[in-house]
């Protein structure tokens, strides 16, 4: 789900499914999905699977509060289960505003294959870096149960073509009979495209002629570009360092690149190396705002985070206040990268704040949500803009004391609350105002009165 689209308990909602979506295979969406998606997107799926109804229109869209209720989960864990849902390819959304109101559509997909779920550089290396190297080669040997040990070059294809066998009227191939026609028209187009690609800055040219003069088949490297860039976009590789990891997933027998090693060997690479040996990468240092509130700590901390992908920086600071990074934690920067937009030094700007400011032991995704989210609407667009937007929350809180005392300085609950009318506060300083000796005498008296008149 994009950050700019929240959940809304009051729109309506319709669930659908494509095209393919028969296609669908329990035991790959179990061993091959549930890591990368998580428990509650999982579950999700499946309460937006029991909505399916045959010929469905618009007319029977239901509110989505009932997924609150049918999930047993808040507002904005749904939200975050939609959106990864959608990020992974099973879930397509369509919105639409009508005289009932908002109405979204959620579109089920069919789940890939496990070759082409191998194939989606995105889905494979999230994958590895969820189960690990021993569980994804299990997952492949699972996949590859039925096929050859190996590869005989001898074997060839000698299937019949369709043409040799059935018979078709070659004149309605060119002109399609008009039912056939309708029908391609009423269907829509399945999607082949599963997961978008990273924008990248990464140098291709510079990489190759790195590569210059390594015994490495080049058409290989051409094959995997979208591979290679998406480990530069999430773990910050520059292209000398690429080069040497390219190198190192190279099989010396027949100079082809190997992509499946290539991907264990970057992960093995960064979650095994210590923060000084982590080569940083190249990315040119921010222009330094020119403002008193900047001190000389503030600025080398906005030197480490341009010079730092967001992978690398929280791992150097894990590795400075103890503990690792997790899987959970890669998921939530792989996110913020994606989603692109925030730059990489803010986000290291945020994973410094909640890690070494606040001391906290993990980055949770709800909490770095509500940062980044308030940074989006303070228009931050660097690490100085995020540095001072820090200052400013943290002078806005002290000049709020009383109203802030016992909070926690963070963004999690940012609460409206009314000011208090006077004449309110009035009222109840007169109940709680003390009678006088002179005032009780006379109630007391009138009391007697009263009692005598009964």
């Amino acid at each position: 789900m994009s950050s700019k689209r929240g959940f809304d308990p009051q729109a309506g909602y319709l669930v659908t499914g494509a095209l393919d979506f028969v296609n669908f295979n329990e035991q790959t969406f179990v061993d091959f999905y549930q890591p990368i998606l998580g428990p509650v997107a999982f579950s999700l799926f499946y309460a937006l699977r029991s909505q399916m109804m045959t010929h469905p229109t618009l007319a029977d869209r239901r509110l989505q509060s009932e997924l609150l209720v049918q999930t047993n989960a808040g507002q904005t864990t749904v939200g975050e289960g939609l959106q990864r849902l959608e990020s992974s390819g099973m879930v397509v959304t369509y919105h639409r505003h009508d005289a009932q109101g908002d109405v979204y559509v959620y579109e089920l997909q069919a789940t890939l294959t496990p070759a082409q779920f191998v194939a989606d550089n995105l889905l494979s290396v999230l994958l590895l870096e969820e189960i690990g190297e021993k569980r994804f080669d299990q997952l492949m040997k699972q996949a590859q149960a039925y096929q050859l040990a190996d590869t005989d070059p001898q074997l060839k294809n000698v299937s019949h073509h369709f043409l040799d066998t059935y018979r078709v009227d070659q004149r309605e191939v060119v002109h399609l009979p008009q039912v056939i026609q309708n029908a391609q028209k009423r269907s829509r187009p399945v999607s082949i495209k599963r997961v978008n690609t990273l924008a990248t800055d990464f140098d291709w040219p510079t990489l190759l002629q790195l590569l210059e003069g390594q015994p490495l088949v080049r058409t290989d490297l051409t094959a995997q570009r979208q591979l290679i860039e998406v480990e530069h976009q999430l773990y910050g590789i520059d292209e000398p360092t690429m080069a040497r990891l390219i190198r190192l997933a190279t099989d010396l027998s027949s100079n082809h690149f190997d992509a499946q090693k290539f991907k264990r060997v970057v992960a093995s690479y960064y979650q095994k190396a210590p923060a000084e040996q982590v080569m940083q990468a190249q990315v040119p240092a921010q222009s330094m705002k020119n403002s008193k509130d900047l001190t000389d700590k503030d600025r080398l901390l906005l030197k480490s985070a341009d010079n730092y992908a967001p992978i690398e920086f929280l791992q150097a600071l894990k590795e400075q206040t103890g503990g690792y990074v997790t899987a959970g934690e890669r998921n939530v920067l792989t996110r913020l990268v994606q989603d692109g937009q925030l730059p990489s030094s803010v986000i290291n700007v945020l994973v410094w704040y909640v890690i070494a400011d606040l001391g906290n032991a993990t980055l949770k995704g709800n909490f770095v949500d509500a940062i980044a989210n308030d940074w989006l609407r303070a228009g931050v667009k660097d690490g100085a803009d995020a540095l001072m937007q820090l200052k400013k929350f943290n002078q806005a809180k002290q000049e709020n004391t009383p109203r802030n005392r016992g909070a926690r300085r963070n963004y999690r609950q940012l609460q409206v609350r009314e000011k208090i009318p006077e004449w309110s506060k009035q009222d109840q300083k007169q109940k709680t105002k003390k009678a006088s000796p002179e005032a009780i005498a006379r109630a007391r008296a009138l009391q007697r009165k009263n009692s005598g008149n009964r």
